[in-house]
């Protein structure tokens, strides 16, 4: 891998070393932005250097990409975590790493364990007795203050820890104790828990790629992050919520798509959950095709897309745009706080047709809050339509994932849908799109999206589950089962 990648993220030497895990594959790892530019804050700092490590499926011991020194041999390890179903090989890496798996377990010879990301940032507690320091936002500046406060304490951990815990958007699980409820429910948190969310400026920090490979979801582009959070507030979306919507200034993104490692790669991503939100896009996109550069986004928000965007892709040689109406029918994308009307995004799918775009691929969900089947049967009507438009040569791609509730959105308090119900659903959707034929459709499962519910809304309870899997290599329903754990208490129920 490290001989297909041009640019780099290693700085040699460093009494202290630490290294960031991606806990899945190097393919999913390096399409992450966040990943790569923590990778470099790190190594900025002359007395700190910093590695890569990913998740492997084997039970050989994890080493470091760059120089293969076992992870328990570093000082920090830190774990950048976006999907919750990768708790899991959290616990497996620092299993077979030979580290002890809880925080309390642990002392001054082992690494110190920290966590950051999306996921922290909306519900760390899952983890809670696993990792010692979360980092709650953006990681950009607070990484910056960890390391200088680690230098300091790092031979008192409990020093360490209580220091930590006066900085702005770090979080230490084992200062605060929960309690709960007969019924289950939380009572209180000693001490009143106050983590203020860490934002930064995205114009101060260079968000992008550091290193270009063949071998990621984005193959040889340049991603450069163009905005972080979300304008919209869909209900659904945690980013809306957990993030403060900001932009990079158009002058800056120019820049730094003038950079040698921009000049690399093949094409440059725009990164950011809406993209065509941003207010100079017209000025960027017009300017990146000036360069003589070719562009990307990963989808489209169809009540923005303008004509000086689309012109941009097809002039890139884009195949593909991706498009997500979420639901099939205009009333429940308004009830998810999604107002954008089907018609409206026929239109763009024609103008991008009639452009030359060759591929269609549409994101919904399922099991949203006041679903009906009517609505089922809109997704089925909306890819028929869809499937007229591009006609015979075109490609349409569907991808369905059941919602999962979210902390901090205002779906929060809403039940998740039924496991059986959800998979009868996919098998309908399945079968019916095969009716209509030349259509590649795929789904998240329902079983899986069931877990990732649980451990979304989930709390320190889960601990014991997760642990149990690991130690005594239970599966998920057993470890439930023998840990007094009640699923539906977290994903059946209406709060």
């Amino acid at each position: 891998m490290l001989q297909n990648e041009y640019g780099s993220l290693y700085k040699p030497g460093g009494k202290i070393k630490t290294v960031i895990v991606f806990p899945n594959s190097y393919y999913l790892g390096m399409s992450s932005l966040g990943f790569q530019v923590i990778c470099y804050e790190i190594n900025q700092h002359p007395a700190i250097s910093c590695e890569r490590a990913f998740f492997q499926e084997s039970d050989a011991l994890p080493k470091s990409l760059e120089t293969q020194r076992p992870l328990s041999n570093f000082n920090v390890i830190g774990f950048s975590i976006s999907f919750e179903l990768d708790y899991f090989n959290i616990l497996k890496i620092l299993l077979n790493a030979g580290i002890p798996l809880k925080s309390s377990e642990r002392n001054n010879k082992h690494p110190f364990i920290i966590a950051g990301g999306i996921c922290p940032a909306f519900n760390p507690e899952p983890l809670a007795d696993f990792i010692d320091a979360f980092f709650i936002g953006d990681g950009e500046e607070v990484i910056h203050e960890f390391l200088s406060v680690y230098q300091v304490y790092q031979s008192d951990r409990q020093k360490l820890l209580e220091v930590l815990s006066e900085v702005k958007g770090v979080y230490i699980p084992s200062l605060y104790k929960p309690s709960y409820n007969e019924d289950g429910t939380l009572s209180a948190i000693f001490p009143e828990i106050k983590i203020e969310h860490r934002t930064i400026e995205l114009d101060n920090y260079e968000t992008a790629s550091r290193v270009i490979t063949p071998d990621t979801e984005f193959a040889n582009t340049f991603l450069l992050e163009v905005s972080r959070g979300c304008v919209h507030r869909c209900k659904f979306c945690v980013s809306c919520y957990v993030q403060k919507y900001r932009i990079r200034s158009a002058d800056n993104i120019i820049e730094i798509a003038k950079s040698d490692l921009a000049q690399k790669a093949k094409k440059i991503g725009l990164v950011g959950s809406s993209v065509t939100d941003h207010q100079d896009i017209d000025k960027i996109v017009e300017a990146l095709v000036g360069m003589g550069r070719k562009i990307t986004f990963a989808s489209l928000r169809a009540d923005s897309v303008s004509e000086v965007v689309l012109n941009a892709l097809i002039s890139s040689d884009l195949e593909t745009i991706t498009l997500a109406p979420e639901a099939g029918s205009d009333r429940l994308r308004k009830v998810i706080g999604k107002n954008i009307s089907i018609d409206k995004i026929y239109d763009v799918i024609k103008s991008a047709i009639k452009k030359g775009i060759k591929g269609i691929k549409l994101y919904f969900m399922i099991g949203l809050p006041t679903e009906t089947h009517d609505d089922i049967e809109a997704i089925v009507s909306v890819v028929k339509d869809t499937k007229k438009l591009i006609k015979s040569k075109g490609r349409l791609s569907i991808s369905v994932s059941p919602f999962v509730p979210k902390p901090k959105t205002p779906f929060q308090w809403y039940p998740m849908e039924n496991e059986k119900l959800l998979a009868q659903k996919l098998l309908y959707l399945k079968r019916e799109l095969a009716k209509i034929g030349g259509i590649r459709f795929s789904a998240n499962s329902a079983r899986m999206s069931a877990i990732q519910g649980v451990l979304s809304r989930g709390d320190r309870r889960l601990a014991k589950v997760l642990y149990d899997m690991q130690i005594r290599n239970l599966s998920w329903q057993r470890s439930l089962k023998e840990s007094n754990i009640n699923a539906e208490f977290y994903i059946g129920r209406q709060r």
